[in-house]
């Protein structure tokens, strides 16, 4: 679904509603649950792959997963990474799955659409937590880009994981240079 009607969607979540957004092809279930944790209309997303508990990734999982793909086959990365930044422009992920499908990673986390379906819902649940009506204003515009930079980050080769991932939960930005698209 592209950004703004899921967005919509996401913000009728009702209390507690907890829904499947998106289904890989090998089965993995992106899901959503309404907590009301930061603001009102907050959402946690879910990973349920087959024969496993649903869990809750966080950002840190996105990136270090970015970056072991990208440490693992660079030029498979690159065409992941140019996925991402359609998805952030609002495009939607199931769309990309004829260009992402086919990446092969020898290390990896979760299958490239995969990453594409939760990093979309961790930008919406920036958006409407830090945009307007959120509990707390972002200086980015849109809120989702501060997500965004640090996935662009995970892009540079000179990047190491340790800085990327101590920003990252410490909440200090990335720097302003991966304000940058990649093209």
């Amino acid at each position: 679904m592209d950004m703004q009607t899921l967005n919509r969607e996401l913000l009728a979540l009702n209390p507690n509603e907890h829904r499947t957004i998106y289904t890989s092809p090998l089965g993995v279930r992106t899901t959503v649950k309404h907590t009301a944790r930061l603001s009102p209309r907050d959402f946690a997303v879910g990973i349920w792959g087959p024969g496993a508990a649903e869990f809750y990734p966080t950002h840190v999982r996105l990136l270090i997963g970015l970056y072991i793909k990208r440490s693992s086959n660079s030029p498979h990365a690159r065409e992941l990474y140019l996925a991402f930044e359609r998805v952030f422009q609002g495009d939607d992920p199931i769309s990309l799955l004829a260009a992402v499908g086919q990446l092969t990673f020898p290390m990896t986390f979760d299958e490239p659409i995969v990453n594409l379906c939760y990093a979309q819902l961790l930008m919406i649940e920036q958006d409407i937590n830090y945009g307007p009506g959120g509990t707390k204003q972002s200086k980015l515009k849109p809120p989702r880009e501060y997500l965004m930079r640090f996935v662009r980050w995970t892009a540079d080769s000179s990047a190491e994981i340790d800085r990327i991932i101590t920003a990252a939960v410490r909440n200090y930005p990335a720097a302003p240079k991966y304000a940058a698209a990649i093209v």
